[in-house]
């Protein structure tokens, strides 16, 4: 069946994006693939349908599979879920990762890094826009579905600290907290002008990219002579 009531409730414990015991085992490559489409199809179906109006015969078309190939792999929609939650998850932190591992992170000036941080982002989160529909969906009827995505927000902000550090700028005690809030403010604003619509700018607008950048660089007080000149 289409399970929907599943699904933690606030407070509950959430399991660690690492633990997909509501996942059934893929032993063989052709079995991870066909997991694989299904995910990718099932964060297409919810961006046209959403969450509560996706079917799992939806999903399971979309793939190009049958409905019992989904069920083989998913105890129901709800277990499908918070799968495509771990594999969002799981490519959050490694593109985040590579993004501050890139030597350019370590020597461009940090406007330009964080325009580009900006970009980045927004490019993956348009990517998985049927992902942060359900994700929204979910919340607002009480499901506790966030911490895997609030992991990321903190893992981003000691990523900067970090970079901060390399490049010989002062931090002080209460920074991560300062980063943690702008990356949120980031976030935020790339889902709202991806579910909401331009407000002023598109989420794929270089524009958008480059004001939000320069915003975080002056809210985190980096606004330094190392920038490269751009008002």
């Amino acid at each position: 069946m289409d399970g929907t009531t599943g699904l933690m409730s606030e407070g509950e414990a959430q399991p660690e994006a690492g633990d997909v015991a509501w996942a059934k085992p893929a032993y063989q490559q052709r079995s991870r693939q066909q997991r694989d489409r299904l995910l990718k199809a099932g964060e297409r179906v919810f961006a046209e349908k959403g969450f509560w109006q996706a079917h799992v015969a939806d999903i399971a078309k979309r793939a190009g599979c049958s409905v019992g190939s989904f069920y083989r792999r998913f105890h129901d929609k709800d277990a499908f879920f918070l799968s495509l939650q771990t594999d969002m998850a799981a490519h959050g932190s490694a593109n985040i990762a590579k993004f501050f591992d890139d030597p350019a992170a370590l020597a461009d000036p940090l406007d330009e890094v964080f325009i580009r941080l900006v970009g980045n982002s927004a490019r993956a989160m348009k990517g998985i826009e049927g992902y942060y529909r359900a994700l929204f969906e979910l919340a607002l009827r009480g499901h506790d579905v966030w911490p895997p995505m609030r992991r990321i927000e903190i893992m981003e902000a000691e990523r900067i600290i970090d970079l901060l550090r390399r490049r010989g700028q002062p931090v002080d005690d209460g920074f991560l907290e300062r980063a943690h809030l702008a990356i949120r403010m980031m976030h935020g604003q790339i889902i709202s002008a991806m579910l909401h619509g331009p407000g002023p700018f598109a989420v794929d607008d270089p524009r958008f990219h480059r004001e939000l950048g320069l915003m975080v660089v002056r809210y985190l007080s980096l606004d330094t002579p190392q920038r490269s000149g751009r008002a």
